[in-house]
């Protein structure tokens, strides 16, 4: 009895420690309401509804800040318990002079998908419910290892992709091509305001190594397909207006449509504290290439163009995108239109 007496006082002591060491937890939320219509396919039921919960905390570690952040998000479908899930995640350890280093899964810390598209919107980027795409295929968080860093002004963000299985890039009919091929990678980010107020410009450059196990190819299994990417942004702002410009360019030996190059530009107001308005466009040169299989075709070119508009009361927003895709995938007229309003409540 004396002996479970001290085990149980040692016990309550432990957790008494852990309690009073214990690192708060801040909880922050949305949830919001869509409407959204498209021209092409079925339209289904127009309404849209989802919530997201934000747990984040910090701690000091010898000096150091740890960070953890974790959204749990979901598709509004309350009859299934499985439609709630981690979204995403990520632990951060701030060093201070010498930098932040981390673990993402899917927050988008690091690297090129921090300047994915810096062109200035209003809600949503142009490319996000046409089909259209940007070119740029970073890793953009699943599972990564990151580091970032201020230097005499400039920020540079690192990303490195250990693997992942990438089922969709992973080789083309006709060449055995591997349905589990693994990509692996670096990418980075390097931006800076160059001590000119309201300007922000960066560039960004990444790699993605996919290694393709299919007998028929056996000499790429062996040195691996490798696609490669870059991108460069410029905005200014001045008064209530924001312009910018952006281009990317990619090239891969793992997909059909090789090289892609990327222009973008938008243009943004605020009308007031409440109103803001945006216009943006942004063309795609894809090239119809396959140089392990000696295939050149013309190239065809994605365009896309977008209306933004968002009027913000307090934790409320109402949001509104029309947004047109033409030629979507390199597919002459494969063309789509998508409209979509938005009330979101944060919390």
């Amino acid at each position: 009895m004396n002996i479970k007496k001290i085990g149980l006082s040692a016990l309550a002591g432990s957790l008494a420690m852990f309690s009073a060491n214990a690192v708060e937890v801040a909880v922050s939320g949305k949830t919001e309401v869509t409407y959204s219509s498209k021209d092409t396919g079925s339209n289904g039921n127009p309404f849209g509804f989802g919530n997201a919960l934000t747990f984040s905390g910090s701690g000091d570690v010898n000096g150091m800040t740890a960070t953890y952040t974790a959204v749990i998000g979901d598709g509004g479908q309350a009859n299934s318990n499985t439609s709630e899930t981690f979204a995403s995640s990520s632990l951060m350890l701030d060093m201070g002079d010498m930098g932040t280093v981390g673990f993402d899964a899917g927050v988008g810390e690091f690297g090129v998908s921090t300047i994915d598209d810096k062109t200035p919107y209003a809600y949503e980027e142009q490319w996000t419910y046409v089909g259209t795409s940007n070119g740029l295929v970073a890793a953009g968080g699943v599972n990564v290892i990151g580091y970032k860093n201020s230097y005499a002004g400039y920020n540079l963000s690192l990303e490195i992709d250990p693997g992942h299985t990438n089922n969709s890039s992973s080789g083309t009919t006709g060449d055995g091509g591997n349905a589990a091929a693994a990509d692996s990678g670096f990418n980075f980010a390097l931006t800076s305001s160059m001590g000119v107020d309201g300007l922000n410009a960066g560039v960004g450059h990444g790699q993605e190594r996919n290694s393709p196990t299919d007998a028929d190819n056996s000499d790429l299994s062996a040195k691996g397909r490798e696609t490669t990417f870059q991108t460069a942004f410029v905005t200014y702002a001045i008064g209530g207006a924001t312009i910018g410009l952006q281009k990317s360019s990619s090239n891969s030996e793992v997909t059909d449509f090789a090289e892609s190059e990327v222009e973008i530009g938008g243009i943004s107001f605020s009308v007031n504290e409440n109103l803001a308005l945006s216009y943006s466009m942004m063309t795609r040169d894809i090239g119809n290439a396959v140089p392990r299989l000696g295939v050149t075709t013309n190239a065809s070119q994605e365009k896309t163009k977008a209306l933004g508009a968002s009027y913000t009361m307090g934790s409320a927003a109402v949001r509104v995108l029309l947004a047109d895709g033409d030629n979507i995938g390199g597919a002459t007229g494969n063309d789509n239109e998508h409209m979509e309003v938005s009330l979101m409540l944060a919390f």
